[in-house]
């Protein structure tokens, strides 16, 4: 079966194409907003939520640079997702597998011991409130706070633990490795780095603790076992 097939390639499909095999892959597109709202579901369900908060989350000081890596989170994600759909659909299949575990793991501890982050610097104010109100409260008052002030107002500290933004951020490690087109050092090494810094990132933006990132490693280690690992990895058809 195909591997890559080109964008022009899918902007002429019909619908009845999708029931075609080759094709079968672009079902797990799905996946994404069925995602996100769960999560934005069950962060607004009522009831009580348990802080999560350690001694070195008082050490890392507020900063509001770090947006810059925590925002291309999201640019990397749309990257991998369009990327591996296209140039490395065995890839993209791999990617999702992990997703789909990922998610029903974070998501049953979501479930069964609700959480949220009680250190933000507009802590004071609770939510939801204004994106206004939010920048007012900030320690500072730039372009940076600003988009943090969004950031809060859409993104609220509830169920940061295991941290998502963490998780996503290693499968995307993961799938660039695995990736024959995305692995070579020009690309994955700053691709990786930048990881990196948008894990370290939720803690500088306030919007995780540091547990958060801890929290996040073994769900990702499973999702990495199941779908990338050599031991249970199968050649997949597309």
């Amino acid at each position: 079966m195909r591997n890559e097939i080109p964008w022009k390639e899918y902007c002429s499909l019909r619908p009845a194409d999708l029931k075609k095999p080759e094709y079968r892959h672009l079902w797990w597109l799905l996946y994404w907003p069925a995602e996100l709202s769960f999560f934005t579901l069950a962060g607004r369900l009522p009831w009580p939520y348990h802080p999560v908060y350690s001694p070195l989350d008082d050490a890392i000081p507020f900063s509001e640079i770090w947006v810059i890596p925590y925002c291309l989170w999201f640019l990397c994600a749309v990257f991998t997702v369009f990327y591996t759909v296209s140039r490395d659909i065995r890839v993209f299949r791999r990617f999702t597998d992990y997703m789909i575990v990922t998610i029903l793991l974070a998501g049953a501890v979501y479930l069964i011991w609700p959480n949220y982050f009680p250190g933000r610097p507009v802590e004071a104010l609770g939510w939801p409130g204004t994106v206004a109100a939010y920048y007012q409260a900030m320690p500072r008052k730039n372009l940076f706070t600003l988009a943090l002030s969004f950031i809060y107002f859409t993104d609220p500290p509830r169920n940061a633990f295991p941290s998502e933004h963490v998780v996503v951020a290693l499968g995307m490690v993961f799938a660039v490795l695995d990736s024959e087109k995305l692995r070579r050092p020009g690309f994955s090494v700053p691709f990786v780095l930048l990881q990196l810094l948008i894990c370290l990132s939720i803690t500088f933006t306030k919007q995780h603790s540091a547990l958060d990132i801890l929290g996040a490693l073994p769900v990702a280690l499973v999702g990495w076992v199941l779908a990338f690992s050599p031991w249970v990895r199968r050649p997949r058809t597309v």
